[in-house]
């Protein structure tokens, strides 16, 4: 009696200590199972924040890249504006200023003399603006056909010395054109650094 007594006991203090073990390692199990959830759930926040913020910075950045693009696009548009005016300017005064002259302050007008640019002073104007030898014809029509077909003389030839045709109003014209390509040029270069060298607002 006493042995099966003992055994039982025995068996009973097995089932007890299976079911402690059971539910310790059950417990365990639960418990690391919602630490490591707790941990993903943490780092799906930290990097949902992260994206939100990254998406925030975004947005802000090309606002303001936006806003210097137009920015700079009203400047260039401004300065295109102005150098229009001063083209229409120059061009309404060309034929004055190339036809008559006073010889003293109070003399009346008189006509300006013939002035001759020859050929190789033409072409050698060209070559110091990295321009064809072909002369276009004004927007003021002062062009001569002559000025438009001459052939480039070679240095040394009696031909560089021949009348080009190229009068002071085509001279002037084209300083005008030159003038306002250049400064067209120069304001589209300076609104591109503007847009890639202003710092970001705060």
């Amino acid at each position: 009696m006493n042995g099966w007594l003992t055994g039982g006991a025995i068996a009973i203090a097995l089932g007890a200590s299976y079911l402690i073990d059971s539910y310790g390692y059950d417990r365990g199990h639960a418990e690391a199972t919602a630490a490591e959830q707790a941990k993903l759930h943490a780092l799906k926040e930290e990097h949902s924040d992260l994206r939100d913020q990254a998406a925030q910075d975004y947005q802000l950045a090309f606002k303001q890249q936006v806003t210097r693009a137009n920015a700079a696009e009203e400047r260039l548009m401004a300065t295109l504006v102005e150098l229009e005016t001063l083209e229409e300017e120059i061009s309404e005064r060309i034929p004055d200023v190339t036809t008559v002259y006073r010889t003293a302050p109070q003399a009346a007008p008189v006509a300006i003399p013939h002035c001759v640019f020859t050929r190789g002073w033409l072409r050698d104007y060209n070559a110091a603006l990295g321009a064809t030898a072909r002369v276009p014809a004004s927007r003021t029509g002062t062009a001569s056909a002559a000025a438009e077909e001459a052939a480039e003389p070679a240095p040394g030839s009696d031909a560089e010395l021949l009348e080009s045709g190229v009068s002071p109003a085509d001279i002037l014209a084209h300083a005008r054109d030159y003038g306002a390509w250049a400064r067209g040029n120069l304001a589209q270069l300076n609104g591109l650094l503007d847009l890639h060298n202003t710092p970001p607002e705060e």
